[in-house]
Formats: C-alpha cells, sequence, structure tokens
C-alpha cells in the first residue's frame, strides 16, 4: 500500500490509499476539481479509485463528497446517521450503509467510533497487501478502543489540531476554544504524543500528523513533541506533516 494525504485542515480533508488492486479515498472535502488536482500532483491514477468512505458529517469531509463520487461513478460508504444529516450532498449517488468491517477491493477497512461532535463519528483502520493504515483524525479524546484498534500499524495519520497554550491564548472566541479542547473536540500536540507513547509504536514506521490548526499551532510546535517521544522512547518512525494546500507525496507502507 500507498498513501497520501491530499488535503488536512478545516478548509477541507481528504486521503487516497493505494494497493495493487486500486484506491480508495477517505473524505472528500474539497471542490472535486481541487480533489482531482490533488491527486494529480502526486501522480494518482482518479480511475483507479472504487470507494469513497466518509468519516463523519462535518463540512470539511464531506463538502465535495457527491460531486466526486459521480464524477468518478464510485460508491460512497457512510454511516447512516451520517447520510440522513447530509442527503443533499450525496443525490444521485450509489450509497453504501457501513455497519461494521467491510471491504473495498483487496482493502478491508475497520471502524474505529471516536469522540467528536459529528453526529457519528469514524476514524478507519484499513489492511490490505499484510499490511495495516490507522487514519485516526477528528476527536477530543483518547479511548480505549483507538489505543487498541490501532495497534500494529504500520502507518498512521494521527490528529495533532493545536498547542494548548497557543489555543489558550489565541484569538477565538472562549465558546470554540472550549469546544475544540473538549473531548468531543480536537486532539493536542501533547494528547497525540501520549497515545503514541502509550503504545508503544511497536512496528510502526510512518506517522503522518494532520488536521493541523493554522490559528492554534505551528507545524514545528507538532513535529517537536513528536520527535521528543520518539527520541526518549527510542522509536524510529518517520514524521511527516500534512498540509492543507497541498497533498503530501506518497508515502509507502
Amino acid at each position: 500500500m500507498k498513501i497520501s494525504v491530499l488535503s488536512s485542515g478545516s478548509g477541507g480533508n481528504s486521503t487516497v490509499i493505494q494497493s495493487d488492486s486500486g484506491s480508495i479515498l477517505i473524505d472528500a472535502g474539497l471542490s472535486a476539481k481541487r480533489l482531482l488536482e490533488r491527486l494529480g500532483s502526486v501522480g494518482a491514477d482518479a480511475g483507479s479509485i472504487m470507494g469513497l468512505v466518509i468519516t463523519h458529517d462535518h463540512i470539511d469531509h464531506i463538502s465535495g463528497a457527491g460531486v466526486t463520487a459521480r464524477k468518478l461513478k464510485i460508491p460512497v460508504y457512510i454511516h447512516r446517521e451520517n447520510y440522513e444529516t447530509s442527503a443533499d450532498k450525496f443525490d444521485k449517488c450509489e450509497i453504501k450503509f457501513i455497519e461494521n468491517q467491510f471491504n473495498i477491493g483487496d482493502f478491508t477497512i475497520v471502524p474505529v467510533p471516536v469522540s467528536h461532535d459529528g453526529t457519528a463519528n469514524f476514524a478507519y483502520t484499513v489492511l490490505a497487501e499484510g499490511k495495516k493504515i490507522s487514519h485516526i483524525t477528528d476527536f477530543g479524546v483518547v479511548t480505549g478502543i483507538v489505543r487498541h484498534r490501532i495497534l500494529g500499524s504500520d502507518l498512521i495519520v494521527l490528529e495533532s489540531n493545536h498547542d494548548a497554550e497557543m489555543l489558550k491564548n489565541g484569538p477565538y472566541p472562549w465558546y470554540l476554544k472550549q469546544r475544540i479542547s473538549s473531548n468531543t473536540g480536537h486532539l493536542s500536540n501533547y494528547s497525540a504524543g501520549e497515545l503514541i507513547r502509550e503504545t508503544g509504536a511497536a512496528g510502526l514506521k510512518n506517522l503522518i500528523l494532520a488536521h493541523l490548526s493554522k490559528e492554534n499551532n505551528d507545524p514545528l510546535l507538532a513535529l517537536d513533541v513528536m520527535m521528543k517521544i520518539r527520541e526518549e522512547n527510542c522509536f524510529s518512525f518517520n514524521i511527516s506533516v500534512a498540509k492543507q494546500d497541498e497533498a503530501l507525496e506518497f508515502i509507502e507502507v
């Protein structure tokens, strides 16, 4: 497998995962035009995409989903609760409702419930070709099931949304600061680091920090936290930072 985070942040989110048999998208929070441009920028074949998997119903994850699915003639895999709140986005799309573990081509995809303030909130682990990717973003607190499901991952896409001090002293109104820092908000740099420390990063080869806030974080701060965790615990995984405005080059898993 290989993976590219096409866009990550409050301005839109999408990730492509590719295997020998085809590709899947996780979320489509960009316009179809921009998403296809991002795919082209990393040399991804849009024609190989077999399905679009939705994490939750926030607009930065679904704004371009319907148009993208119709243009590529691919089914949308979505939890029923999220479809019911956003059905207008998926007019004339082929809908496949997610319940438990499911397959798209040779990908086995396992939903991971997470704590966030969307309607129904899920991360995913993706298995193919003997490898495992965990795509875990948009959650405010680390639960036991998150810790359990990421074990044995070769690559993790992990939210590292904000620096706690930057959020506290930043420009956002108080209610928004409370929302972001709550258990149904977004994960801080510190909490992301503690999750990796606690799980031991056994077998982990690559870590992609994702969904960084432009206003309440700095890529160097997020990197610094995770690099210290890596060094203090003698881990050896590579660290990348996903961007809002350009796709991350494919990483082999």
